[in-house]
């Protein structure tokens, strides 16, 4: 189990670069662009498409390791003016809501990339991309987040309610 745990880390680390990357294609994108349109009076038409996909991809590369690291949204001001063990529950619970909440929208985002992939869906642009290159992305992003938040639960019953409500590291998982 073990070994599965760190190939998802290893994996969620390879994506966070893949984000980074993006957001340096975004930015280079979006100075070409200008450039061209202000400075060569030639907008290029594949630009605004391109750093679109990049927005997706910078977003749902990047969220698991935002979940590994517990740094997701949470209300962390009312859980932490709960007594330890009322903590621990509320804790639980919100897991369990981003438990759910992301699967479903996982697995709907895979069943959709499959579809787009049997039909050959483009983004409607000027620039013809396979759609699923988003939609792939978004289900990868979900799915690797749901673990994640399945990880922090199961490390709420490893840790005594006394313990802060935390979830524990993901390399404690």
């Amino acid at each position: 189990m073990r070994t599965l745990l760190r190939l998802h880390d290893g994996l969620t680390g390879v994506g966070f670069w893949g984000a980074a990357l993006a957001v340096a294609y975004l930015t280079l994108v979006t100075a070409w662009e200008v450039f061209g349109r202000y400075a060569l009076n030639a907008p290029s038409d594949w630009a605004p498409d391109t750093a679109a996909v990049s927005f997706a991809m910078i977003t749902f590369l990047a969220v698991p390791m935002v979940t590994r690291n517990a740094q997701h949204a949470r209300m962390g001001f009312i859980v932490d003016g709960l007594d330890p063990a009322k903590a621990v529950w509320a804790n639980r619970a919100t897991l369990l809501v981003g438990i759910g909440c992301c699967g479903l929208c996982a697995w709907y985002a895979g069943v959709e990339t499959l579809r787009q992939v049997q039909q050959g869906v483009t983004i409607i642009s000027v620039t013809e991309i396979p759609k699923w290159i988003v939609t792939g992305t978004i289900a990868y992003g979900l799915t690797s987040t749901t673990l994640y938040f399945l990880r922090h639960f199961a490390a709420t019953f490893r840790s005594a309610p006394e313990s802060s409500p935390e979830p524990a590291e993901s390399g404690d998982v």
